[in-house]
């Protein structure tokens, strides 16, 4: 029985800032089975906007953090932001907005649990699985990412406080749990979504195999049974549970479900081009403005009368890939003509729909190098070299690893998806800036735990 201290929030309002759908539009909604989809739609729609996944946190606040950008040459806008002071009224006001979007997106995926547990007859069996399979392990990812961005890591603070685990729909005020009760909540959400999706459609097909991406995208555009797998492997690396992340991440190699990017599929024109090397998607969002907001972030913008230079310009792309023009993530998400980042601005709208990747086959890969690191290292190195055979043309193996390679391979792989700053906090480590006066910022909570903001709580309140 999992122990909470309940911590009281000024209102209603406040906590959520949502307002209750009407009962008769909610009845009407979840009348039919396609209501059903519509309202995990609408969640799948939240977590893809610009406010979360599309943008914030991912290639913008959440990459800033990890410090991909140049330290000097960074826009104004993030100066407090980039060097961690949360205290700041802009930084607060960042903070506020994306845990107010994740608790909407949390509300909403509770409210199809509320209403596929209570439903008797609109849903077949098999619908029912997979419509509450996909609520709950959604649930957990955003509670996940919550507690990797508001609470202190869990292997050396499992008794701290953490966030509220929001476990039902509605005005009641959910609990504060500690940082090991919220990541166990994560696991309880995770195995629920594993046994409802033990027949997910996954199973019956390769979508890497189709050549229709669209028919691809309503197999992995969606958490499905491997996602919660991959997610589970992901959380139990976060916990050190590295028997569990092993099991989970060979599960997803396993099934091959998924491939590891071919060459062939990036040696093609603009237009045909996989650009974000979808057959290794577990899961991904749908955004078609996703160009538009990497345009707006990392290119200038340049008129007859005028420049202005990009806010968010990258630091030393040649000295993170090694200069290496054959590791195709240097050759293909950087232009060659001009240094942009084009990783999410490329003209092949036609035939891939733009994607934020949220699991990747390649994190499978260097989970297991990593946990294999020191126990088996030949199987370490295994995993990573076959990771780096296909990004890296004629690939040398590496015959001896630790972990600063593997971190240079995270960051390598992860530009622009908001996965780089987790590692550093996950590992303790100093994070690494372009400024020759600051160099790094050693680890800390205060660099690596966002507080839980003011507003949201009621004062005097908080343990």
């Amino acid at each position: 029985m999992i122990i909470c201290s309940v911590i009281l929030f000024s209102s209603c309002n406040k906590w959520l800032d949502v307002d209750l759908a009407d009962k008769v539009t909610e009845e009407k909604l979840f009348g039919t089975p396609q209501g059903y989809q519509e309202a995990l739609a609408g969640v799948y729609s939240t977590m893809a906007s610009s406010g979360l996944y599309g943008q914030k946190l991912t290639m913008e606040d959440i990459d800033v953090l990890a410090q991909y950008y140049s330290y000097d040459g960074i826009s104004s806008t993030y100066v407090k932001w980039k060097t961690y002071d949360y205290e700041d009224a802009g930084s607060q006001g960042r903070i506020l907005s994306i845990w107010r979007g994740m608790y909407t997106a949390i509300s909403s995926a509770n409210n199809i649990i509320k209403w596929a547990k209570q439903d008797v007859k609109v849903l077949d069996a098999d619908t029912k699985n997979q419509v509450l399979g996909e609520a709950y392990a959604l649930r957990a990812y955003l509670h996940f990412d919550l507690i990797r961005m508001f609470c202190p890591d869990v292997k050396k603070s499992p008794k701290a406080s953490g966030i509220p685990y929001n476990l039902e729909f509605g005005v009641s005020l959910p609990p504060i749990y500690t940082v090991e009760e919220n990541v166990q909540l994560v696991v309880d959400d995770l195995k629920e979504a594993e046994r409802l999706l033990v027949n997910d459609p996954i199973k019956l097909v390769k979508p890497y195999q189709m050549a229709n991406k669209d028919m691809t995208d309503k197999y992995v555009a969606r958490i499905n049974l491997y996602g919660v797998k991959a997610l589970l492997a992901r959380v139990g690396l976060l916990r050190g549970d590295k028997t569990n992340a092993i099991k989970y991440a060979k599960e997803v190699i396993e099934s091959e479900r998924f491939q590891l990017l071919n060459f062939a599929s990036a040696d093609k024109p603009d237009k045909e081009i996989d650009m974000l090397f979808s057959d290794e998607h577990i899961f991904s969002l749908r955004n078609k403005k996703l160009s538009d907001y990497t345009i707006s972030l990392h290119y200038p913008e340049i008129t007859p009368t005028s420049t202005r230079f990009a806010y968010l310009p990258f630091v030393n792309i040649s000295t993170l890939y090694e200069g290496n023009n054959d590791d195709i993530r240097n050759s293909k998400w950087f232009s060659t003509v001009n240094g942009n980042f084009v990783k999410f601005n490329v003209d092949n709208k036609l035939k891939f729909f733009s994607k934020m990747p949220m699991i990747k086959l390649s994190e499978m890969y260097l989970i297991l190098a990593e946990c294999y690191l020191g126990k088996d290292d030949q199987l370490a190195q295994s995993y990573i070299n076959a990771l780096r055979d296909h990004r890296i043309r004629n690939n040398s193996h590496w015959t001896y690893l630790t972990m600063d390679y593997i971190m240079q391979e995270i960051k390598r792989e992860f530009v622009g998806e908001g996965q780089l700053w987790y590692a550093y906090k996950r590992l303790n480590l100093s994070v690494p800036t372009s400024s020759g006066t600051v160099g790094v910022v050693p680890p800390s909570d205060k660099i690596f735990v966002f507080p839980i903001p003011l507003k949201e709580i009621e004062t005097g309140n908080r343990n």
